[in-house]
C-alpha cells in the first residue's frame, strides 16, 4: 500500500513537470512568434520626400503610408502633412508613427522630433547610387527586397539596352566608347527665375540627372563645382552660362499656355537672345521640359531614361519606345 502510494506521488510529480515544460515552451514559442506576425501590420509610415513616396507606393506598401509631404502625389487615404522643409510637427507627433523616411536634408525635421518612438531613414538623393542604396534600405526595412532587386535590375537592364541601341543604330558607339565622338556638351538648368538669366540653378556634375545623360553618350557642360555652396545643384548666372558655352541648354519648368516658347519679347526663352554668342543659342538648341517628375529621383527614373533617349536620338524614337515594358492590367 505505501509502495503505490508513492508510486502515485512520482507519477503526480512527473505529471506536473511535463505540463510545466508545455505551458512555458508554449509562452516562449508564442513571445517569439507574435512580434513577426504582426510587425508588418503595426508599420506607420510618413514620407517627406515625393521621390520617397514613389518608392513606397512601387513596393506595393501604400497601405502603410499613414502621410505625405504636400509635394508628393497624394491618394485619397494619405494625410498631408506639409510642406517639405516645413511640415506640421503637431500633426506628425498626432500619427505617431513608426517609421519617418526623407532625405539627409530633412536632419533638421529629426532633430525636432527625435523624442518620437519612431525609425529614421534618411539617405542622400543626389546621384543614382544614392538613389540604389535608397532602394537597398528600403526593401530590407519592409521586407520588400526581391521587389528592390527586381526595380534595380530593371534600371540597369534598361541602361545597357539603351547603349546598345543607340550604338549599333546611330554614329555614336556606345558599346566600344564612354561617349559618343561629337562629345556634345549639354546645360540642365532645373530653375531660373522668370524673363532673366539670373539666378540659375544647374545640374551638377555628380547628380542622378548628369549621370543619366552621360549614360547615354552626351558630357554635362557642368564641370565638378567642388567651390559651390551646393555642388551638386550650383547657382549660376549669364557670364557663368557665357564662359560654359554649352551645346544645348535642356530647361526643366513650365510656361504659361498663352506664352511661346521663342522668341518674341515674351516668350519663354526671350532672356537667352541677350547671349547670342552661346553655341546654344547661336543654333537654337533649347529644349523645354515640363514634366516635373523627370527631375524627382524616384521610380520615374526609367521614364527619364526614356525621355531623355528620345530626345538625344529622335531618329531612333520607335525603337526606344519598344524598350517600355506594357503596364500590367
Amino acid at each position: 500500500m505505501r509502495c503505490s502510494v508513492v508510486v502515485g506521488i512520482k507519477k503526480l510529480i512527473y505529471a506536473l513537470h511535463v505540463l510545466t515544460l508545455l505551458i512555458f515552451t508554449s509562452c516562449k514559442e508564442t513571445f517569439q512568434e507574435e512580434p513577426q506576425e504582426n510587425i508588418a501590420e503595426e508599420w506607420k509610415i510618413i514620407s517627406l520626400a515625393p521621390s520617397l513616396t514613389s518608392i513606397l507606393i512601387e513596393f506595393g506598401l501604400s497601405e502603410h503610408i499613414a502621410a505625405v509631404d504636400s509635394f508628393s502625389k497624394k491618394d485619397s487615404r494619405f494625410l498631408d502633412i506639409g510642406g517639405f522643409i516645413d511640415p506640421n510637427y503637431e500633426l506628425i507627433t498626432t500619427i505617431k508613427p513608426t517609421h519617418m523616411v526623407g532625405l539627409t536634408s530633412h536632419s533638421k525635421i529629426k532633430e525636432r522630433l527625435d523624442f518620437m518612438n519612431a525609425k529614421w531613414i534618411l539617405n542622400p538623393s543626389e546621384s543614382l547610387g544614392d538613389y540604389f542604396q535608397t532602394i537597398h534600405i528600403i526593401g530590407n526595412e519592409f521586407n520588400k527586397k526581391p521587389e528592390a532587386e527586381k526595380h534595380l535590375a530593371e534600371i540597369t537592364k534598361l541602361i545597357e539596352s539603351l547603349r546598345e541601341l543607340i550604338s549599333t543604330n546611330t554614329n555614336c558607339k556606345l558599346l566600344e566608347f564612354e561617349y559618343c565622338q561629337d562629345e556634345k556638351r549639354i546645360i540642365m538648368i532645373i530653375s531660373r527665375k522668370p524673363g532673366e538669366t539670373t539666378n540659375m540653378l544647374a545640374a551638377g556634375k555628380e547628380t542622378f540627372l548628369s549621370e543619366i545623360i552621360e549614360k547615354l553618350g552626351v558630357k554635362n557642360a557642368i564641370k565638378n563645382q567642388e567651390g559651390s555652396l551646393n555642388p551638386y545643384w550650383p547657382n549660376i548666372g549669364a557670364e557663368s552660362l557665357i564662359a560654359i558655352n554649352p551645346d544645348e541648354i535642356w530647361e526643366f519648368g513650365e510656361k504659361n499656355d498663352s506664352q511661346d516658347l521663342c522668341c518674341d519679347d515674351d516668350s519663354f526663352f526671350y532672356p537667352y537672345q541677350k547671349l547670342k554668342n552661346i553655341k546654344a543659342i547661336k543654333n537654337k538648341k533649347i529644349k523645354l521640359f515640363q514634366n516635373e517628375e523627370l527631375t524627382i529621383p524616384g521610380t520615374n527614373i526609367k521614364k527619364t531614361l526614356i525621355e531623355f533617349a528620345i530626345e538625344l536620338y529622335p531618329e531612333i524614337e520607335a525603337e526606344i519606345k519598344k524598350l517600355i515594358k506594357p503596364a500590367r492590367s
